[in-house]
């Protein structure tokens, strides 16, 4: 869905607050009338958009539009921020979604349009379903201080921090295409650990989907990517491993689907990548910025 001009934008926040969602928490299949950002703060929550689930993990955060039904679901006690807003609108006074949100029956899921901006002198960028934005949270967080106390001017500000957002958001995802050109290069591969990361991946398979000899690709995937391909596949088994983790599944199931040769490597390599134990992990049950 094309968005228009970066520079033209003049977005209206509509809701901003933070507050905690306890286990099993869902806010029913629904269609918005506006946009909506979900940012977890800590804890965990699921989108189910399009017909897929996808886990937001802390500081991690969804963005999706009005007339795609959407489930929003706390995997875990959760603490997040939610702004809703139109990118465009002539005033900046806030209109409350709630009256206008259609609820609706779990067949109903239709494929997001994700929203497109235009650069100039950069071209153009593709706002995801899921985001990590750099910075994003205290942003986040004065627009539901601003949104809740109504001071003098208050409208102008929620617009301003909202474009704040919205300039850093553009601004990481264009740092991220420049790099997606090279990345082509790599895709198959990339795509393959990441929808099978529990597969023992040679480097040779991998080159294989590429179509480069081993020696090549590996030069190639870690000039890239910063990290071996080897690496990057524990770093994918970690991250997945967080979320089961977090959803009470038993270490020895998931050492095994996803790969580890045994429970002592998997405790191994996973306080390697994140500073604690499995077990730390889970009582924790935060993750920082590390997701």
């Amino acid at each position: 869905m094309y968005t228009g001009t970066l520079d033209m934008i003049t977005p209206t926040v509509n809701f901003s607050a933070r507050a905690t969602a306890e286990a099993g928490t869902d806010w029913g299949y629904r269609k918005i009338p506006d946009n909506q950002l979900f940012y977890v703060v800590s804890g965990c929550a699921e989108l189910e958009i399009g017909g897929q689930k996808v886990a937001i993990l802390p500081g991690e955060c969804v963005c999706y539009g009005p007339e795609c039904q959407t489930k929003l679901t706390a995997i875990r006690t959760t603490d997040y921020i939610s702004v809703h807003f139109h990118w465009h609108a002539s005033s900046p006074l806030p209109v409350h979604p709630g009256l206008q949100i259609k609820y609706g029956d779990p067949g109903s899921f239709s494929a997001p349009q994700l929203s497109v901006f235009h650069i100039p002198s950069y071209g153009e960028v593709k706002v995801p379903t899921l985001l990590t934005i750099a910075g994003l949270e205290p942003i986040l967080s004065k627009m539901v201080n601003e949104y809740e106390s109504e001071l003098p001017g208050y409208t102008l500000t929620l617009r301003s921090l909202m474009m704040q957002a919205i300039t850093l958001i553009c601004r990481q995802l264009l740092g991220n295409d420049s790099i997606q050109g090279s990345r082509n290069k790599i895709e198959p591969a990339i795509q393959a650990m990441q929808d099978e990361p529990g597969i023992n991946w040679s480097v040779a398979a991998l080159a294989n989907l590429c179509g480069y000899h081993p020696v090549h690709f590996t030069k190639l995937f870690k000039h890239e990517m910063g990290v071996t391909p080897k690496h990057f596949i524990i770093r994918e088994r970690i991250k997945r491993a967080k979320l089961a983790l977090l959803q009470g599944e038993k270490l020895e199931w998931i050492a095994e689907r996803f790969g580890f040769k045994s429970l002592h490597y998997f405790s191994y390599q996973f306080k390697q990548e994140t500073g604690l134990t499995p077990t730390e992990f889970r009582m924790n049950g935060r993750t920082g910025g590390d997701g």
